[in-house]
């Protein structure tokens, strides 16, 4: 006979692990620096989400301004920066 436990308590009983402990007088910039693994590299993607009227309006201005997605997309924000007399975004 199995004497293991099983059902759903069983996992909860055995890979309970304690929390690391934080530093409160650590920088939050910090803090998520040594969990986090994202966005560090020179490029960073980002996701933006659209519903599928509003990507194929601007899959159709992209293409026939000749340009990408990307490019408009990095145009747009650094309107908005220019906007708000902030230095825009370096295409």
């Amino acid at each position: 006979m199995n004497n293991k436990p099983s059902g759903l308590a069983a996992f909860s009983r055995k890979g309970v692990a304690a929390a690391p402990q934080v530093d409160e007088q650590q920088p939050a910039a910090e803090k998520l620096g040594a969990v986090r693994g994202r966005g560090k590299k020179e490029v960073v993607a980002l996701t933006v989400r659209l519903p599928r009227a509003q990507w194929e309006r601007l899959h159709q201005l992209a293409a026939a301004e000749g340009t990408s997605i990307q490019a408009l997309a990095v145009q747009g924000l650094s309107r908005v920066f220019t906007e708000r007399g902030l230095p825009g975004l370096d295409a």
